[in-house]
């Protein structure tokens, strides 16, 4: 047997204050009524009041408690495991995390509205396995091809400057690193969407291309800032400067973008400053592109049993509740009978 939510189990030992305090009202009662009649009198006069009446409901009570409590940590036995397999393509997001990308040509910044395209994407992915990488000077996977897009969603999270530890802008070192995530565990369809503003570094990126395309890469590029271009902040409410003191104007530089789009038989896009109408082409391109079977794990499937305990519970609480009122009626007819 196991728990789903196991932690709803640390609440049986709060019974053990319920039944002190069960044990403490009945022994009050009593005293109350032993004071207002003696035993044999209190018991003609309060006979749903029985003492062993009322323990019996107790313990009822108690129990129901117990099995609430159970239905609650989901209680779990037999299991059956199930291969879950998907059609789809292989896909891995390239996000810009250098510093270029604080600039705030699109509101909050560079990096937020490429964050937001990300969170787009994984919206709109169905089948398909996905692959998170941040580059700078270097380029790191964040979360390795998946078809768990939860934890997709924490490596998206996690994306800031400092999620590469070298600065710069290595588009380059990025289509290497991708294709060779690809070559390591793709199984379909290999695409590459960089979102990037496009500011390269020396990483030689049409070279680097070149050879995404001999690999079977497909690249579509998402530029995103303006070609007029904006200075870049500092943590400390200044802008970057070059080494002669003038302030650092990061511009897209699209032209770069489409040549590297364009060698791979990809598309290259302007960002806009709100929606998702640049993704359009993209997911229209994936739609009918042809689709690969691959497995991705299988999962151990448990059988649910709490309806036993949840059922358990009702029952006994309605017993109780039902009872009490029939209890409460027969008493009550008994006393208009000997009034008459």
């Amino acid at each position: 047997m196991k728990f789903a939510n196991p932690s709803y189990l640390w609440t049986l030992f709060g019974i053990i204050l319920f039944v002190i305090f069960l044990w403490w009202s009945l022994k009050r009662r009593r005293t109350l009524l032993s004071r207002f009649a003696q035993h044999q009198v209190a018991g003609l006069l309060a006979r749903n009041h029985s003492y062993g009446w009322m323990i019996a409901k107790s313990i009822m009570l108690v129990v129901a408690v117990m099995a609430a409590i159970f239905a609650a940590a989901r209680p779990q036995w037999n299991y059956e495991d199930r291969r879950i397999i998907s059609r789809g393509i292989d896909m891995i997001v390239a996000v810009d995390t250098s510093n270029s990308m604080l600039a705030q040509d699109y509101k909050p910044s560079r990096l937020e509205r490429a964050k937001q395209l990300l969170q787009n994407i994984l919206w709109s992915m169905k089948g398909d396995r996905l692959g998170i990488m941040a580059f700078a000077g270097n380029a790191y996977m964040k979360c390795p091809l998946t078809l768990d897009y939860a934890m997709a969603r924490t490596a998206l999270d996690s994306l800031d400057v400092n999620a590469v530890p070298t600065q710069g802008t290595a588009i380059g070192g990025a289509i290497d690193t991708a294709v060779s995530a690809f070559k390591t565990s793709s199984q379909g369809q290999r695409v590459l969407v960089l979102l990037t503003d496009g500011e390269d570094q020396g990483s030689k990126p049409i070279e680097a291309a070149e050879r995404a395309k001999a690999a079977g890469v497909r690249i579509y590029t998402i530029g995103i800032g303006t070609t007029q271009g904006m200075p870049i902040p500092l943590p400390d409410g200044n802008y970057k400067q070059d080494k002669s003191g003038k302030t650092i104007n990061s511009r897209l530089d699209f032209l770069a973008l489409e040549k590297i789009a364009q060698i791979t038989g990809g598309k290259a896009i302007k960002a806009n400053t709100a929606g998702t109408a640049e993704l359009e082409p993209i997911m229209s391109d994936l739609s009918v592109m042809q689709k690969t079977e691959h497995q991705d794990k299988t999962y151990r499937v448990y059988t649910e049993r709490f309806q036993w305990f949840l059922v358990s519970a009702i029952i006994l609480l309605a017993w109780e509740a039902l009872e009490t009122a029939h209890s409460r009626r027969r008493q009550a007819w008994k006393g208009r009978v000997s009034k008459s």
